[in-house]
């Protein structure tokens, strides 16, 4: 759900930046200054400032010039996150300081991928026990997925945005439709409130609870249900044994839900989304998503 790459400085002495490896200006070689002022801010409240500065990114042996953030602050909620920075995968639209380029646009700019697509392989725990995920930077692994890649539109760019044509249980309608984003920085679905009681309204024991949002029974992770969603014509399942999200641990028996309300206008199909289907983000001259059902 965002485009900045971005690390902590060693001029950082937070107790979040502490936590992690922090970028040393003065071991880098190919280390460039930018001096602009830099600020992030996330859905979840978090935020991290400080300024740009240019250096070689290197993923997946994939190399650009790249402008990075460096963060002299940091909330504290990274400093319990296990990841050093963040690899922001959106439009350069959304970029904290307007006209900076993505490591995506550097890549393609310099003819260094086959094709302009990261293609995204989220194992899930239930399935894979959460071992062989990949973000292919490139190509596309039809060893992923079943049956034919759906291109959906994008419809606008900054996150990787298309239409939601209906949300559906066990092939039945439940009349819902929204604008949305495919965004494997968000953990959950998270629809407007409207869909979210039509999906809940289907579980028995779904509740709606003012602390901890929409709850269903952990006894869901055995359903042979599914939720689908539909994009350009197609219909993507989600099962509902992976709504049996967390277990409250309070001995009710209920589990934070895999779907949450609250995104009227937005809905994220998150990581609950992507780990039941192979997602190739493609950014061609009219960028779109290629969408299939994942090989298990």
């Amino acid at each position: 759900g965002s485009s900045d790459i971005w690390f902590p400085s060693t001029s950082c002495t937070t107790s979040a930046c502490k936590a992690h490896t922090r970028f040393n200006t003065a071991k880098s070689s190919t280390y460039q200054k930018d001096g602009r002022k830099w600020t992030i801010s996330y859905g979840d409240g978090s935020n991290a400032s400080g300024t740009l500065a240019s250096d070689i990114v290197s993923v997946g042996g994939i190399s650009v010039r790249q402008t990075i953030g460096l963060a002299t602050q940091e909330s504290s909620q990274f400093g319990s996150s296990p990841e050093d920075g963040l690899f922001g995968l959106g439009f350069d639209t959304i970029e904290s300081v307007s006209g900076v380029k993505t490591f995506m646009d550097n890549a393609i700019a310099a003819g260094v991928l086959a094709q302009p697509v990261v293609s995204v392989f989220l194992p899930s725990e239930r399935l894979f026990n959460g071992e062989g995920g990949e973000y292919l930077f490139g190509a596309i692994d039809n060893t992923k997925y079943t049956g034919s890649l759906t291109y959906v539109p994008v419809t606008q760019e900054g996150y990787w945005q298309v239409l939601v044509q209906d949300a559906a249980y066990n092939g039945q309608s439940l009349g819902q439709t929204s604008q949305g984003i495919v965004d494997t920085g968000t953990t959950l679905i998270i629809v407007g409130d409207d869909a979210a009681t039509a999906i809940h309204g289907q579980i028995n024991g779904s509740t709606n609870d003012p602390n901890n949002g929409w709850l269903v029974p952990c006894s869901v992770a055995q359903s042979t249900d599914n939720i689908s969603f539909t994009l350009g014509d197609t219909a993507f399942n989600v099962p509902v044994a992976d709504l049996a999200f967390q277990d409250l641990g309070d001995g009710s028996g209920n589990c934070v839900s895999g779907v949450q309300g609250g995104q009227n206008d937005l809905w994220i199909l998150g990581d609950v989304f992507i780990k039941n289907n192979y997602c190739v983000f493609s950014q061609t001259s009219s960028p779109s998503i290629g969408i299939a059902p994942i090989a298990h």
